[in-house]
């Protein structure tokens, strides 16, 4: 998914296309103070940025400046009337810089979105990237037992990119290499076990938001439950049934 920082007021308008664009991104909100822009784009980097010019003053054209020389291969969408927009007229002759006037649609939003980030758009909703097209979606299975990764791989290989771990950290390691877009992990693992890898996962900043399903023959209410208040995407118990394996793979993949 892809990441947004929208800065600006936080006001009624601000937080109404906060929650439309989150139907389809990420959206990183922060307040329109520079030093703190500027500490969040050195943890992480977003795909775009939107700036909202309600009750921005000059001062605020350090954002600007800090977007324009520092990170200027990430996009940046201003909106705002044509009043709001006059202290910062220098930056929208950049390609960089694009300008939105109010009032408008929220869906106009999503459009211009799209077409920074070369994505489909529709009034349907949000499609992939040309590259996010032409590839296989990325599976990751965890399972220390080697014949329950053969088999599933077999299963999965021609329509899906197989990776295969067989401990908890290894599965770290190759999410580090290739973000899978689905993880099937198992409970019982010597060292750390699956509730624990979950965990660490979850402490992946690019991986949190991976849907994990455990993929186990615990099936004992302990254990269910513990693991249940992580939220995993499912619980599936073995033997699943391929039948089980793809319909889960539709919900979460389409």
């Amino acid at each position: 998914m892809k990441k947004i920082f929208f800065i600006g007021k936080i006001n009624a308008l601000y937080k109404d296309i906060s929650n439309y664009l989150s139907q389809n991104f990420k959206v990183q909100m922060c307040v329109d103070d520079h030093e703190m822009v500027r500490g969040m784009l050195k943890v992480e980097q977003p795909d775009l940025v939107i700036i909202s010019l309600v009750g921005l003053d000059v001062d605020s054209g350090k954002i600007f400046s800090e977007l324009k020389f520092n990170y200027s291969r990430v996009p940046v969408i201003c909106i705002g009337t044509e009043g709001e927009v006059e202290s910062f007229n220098e930056f929208f002759k950049l390609e960089q810089f694009s300008l939105l006037i109010r009032p408008l649609k929220n869906e106009k939003i999503l459009e211009e979105i799209c077409t920074k980030l070369e994505l489909e758009y529709s009034e349907e909703g949000v499609g992939a990237t040309p590259e996010e097209k032409g590839r296989k979606k990325v599976i990751l299975l965890v399972d220390d037992n080697a014949m329950q990764l053969r088999t599933l791989n077999e299963m999965l290989k021609q329509t899906y990119d197989v990776q295969m771990a067989t401990s908890g950290m290894k599965a770290l390691t190759l999410i580090g290499k290739k973000k899978p877009d689905i993880i099937f992990l198992d409970y019982e693992m010597p060292m750390c076990d699956g509730k624990m890898t979950l965990e660490m996962i979850r402490e992946v900043e690019e991986a949190k938001d991976i849907p994990v399903v455990f993929l186990t023959g615990v099936n004992d209410k302990e254990h269910i439950e513990a693991v249940l208040r992580l939220k995993p995407a499912g619980y599936l118990l073995k033997p699943a049934s391929a039948e089980m394996i793809f319909n889960t793979l539709d919900k979460f993949l389409g």
